[in-house]
């Protein structure tokens, strides 16, 4: 699988809720990085994070812009959106760094301003 087709795969696992099959992505020792957040170290670190939001977050929406690819790194470009009230989508635009080793996601790094 490309860099490009597992971030793919990982962005659909997400927009199904599946956070187990979201965090078999990620290297056992991998990291996910929000903006301005700690990092989140580990596989079923990054699982119970995913369940977590997945359970007691908003409602919630990712698109993908683009995504830019070669070799092993990928640069991400999405738009995530929380519903606030009723029918009021906050919207964000941002971008993930992302590094493959050994097949799976080493380092998922996000930026926004």
């Amino acid at each position: 699988m490309t860099v490009r087709e597992l971030v793919e795969e990982l962005v659909g696992a997400w927009q199904a809720n599946d956070a187990q099959r979201a965090s078999a992505f990620f290297a056992i020792d991998g990291v996910y990085a929000e903006s301005g957040r700690p990092a989140i170290e580990g596989r079923e670190a990054i699982l119970e994070h995913f369940q977590r939001f997945f359970r007691d977050g908003p409602a919630w929406r990712i698109e993908i812009d683009e995504i830019v690819a070669e070799d092993d790194r990928a640069a991400v470009a999405y738009r995530f959106s929380i519903k606030g009230r009723p029918g009021d989508w906050r919207e964000r635009a941002g971008c993930a760094l992302v590094r493959r080793e050994g097949g799976l996601i080493s380092l998922w790094r996000e930026y926004h301003g």
